[in-house]
């Protein structure tokens, strides 16, 4: 692969590393020397395009911050609705409830029968009311487990991208001070 053919959109800043040191170990050697020949203006065409990608995969961890927070937020609205939703119902059958033990407690003839009839019928509401919240708290509590696992994934992920921005710009300064290096060695050796 050569400069030419990195598509700078597409290109990822570890496929532009790799070739950079590619064309380092393919070099030709000097002799008597460590020092090796490459093509400057290839080197420099490849870390343009990597300065130029690494931007962009900042923004796009930036992108995956800004869904998981649309994430979180609508994992907790839809748990708070629940929750409501579930107060609301549970309110409801306690009002009938009562209600209804009420109208049987009214009547002459039933009366203790009715207040056994309402004392059951409460236990039941009550029951069923917090089967409900409990319910309610279940699919909270796993939403946002899920959630909390997903931006743990995210976080890896943006620690990975910015190891690798900071490896290329360790690789970078290292080419820079070789450059800077072999140019001095190449003035003395003009000098002599």
């Amino acid at each position: 692969m050569t400069s030419h053919d990195i598509d700078e959109t597409g290109a990822s800043l570890l496929e532009i590393l790799e070739e950079i040191t590619e064309i380092v170990e393919n070099a030709k050697s000097m002799p008597l020397s460590a020092s090796v020949l490459i093509n400057r203006s290839e080197v420099l065409d490849l870390l343009q395009t990597a300065r130029d990608i690494v931007p962009a995969q900042i923004v796009a961890a930036d992108s995956v911050l800004q869904d998981a927070a649309a994430v979180s937020n609508e994992a907790r609205d839809r748990a708070e609705d629940i929750t409501s939703q579930a107060n609301q119902e549970a309110d409801q059958i306690l009002a009938e409830a009562r209600e209804q033990a009420s109208r049987l407690v009214s009547q002459d003839s039933i009366t203790i029968a009715a207040k056994s009839q309402s004392a059951r019928i409460l236990d039941e509401a009550k029951s069923r009311a917090d089967r409900v919240k409990r319910g309610a708290d279940d699919y909270s509590d796993a939403a946002l487990e899920n959630l909390a696992q997903e931006l743990v994934t995210i976080q890896n992920e943006i620690d990975s991208i910015q190891h690798q921005i900071a490896a290329g710009r360790g690789v970078i300064a290292d080419r820079r001070d070789d450059d800077i290096a072999q140019d001095v060695m190449s003035s003395e050796e003009a000098e002599l």
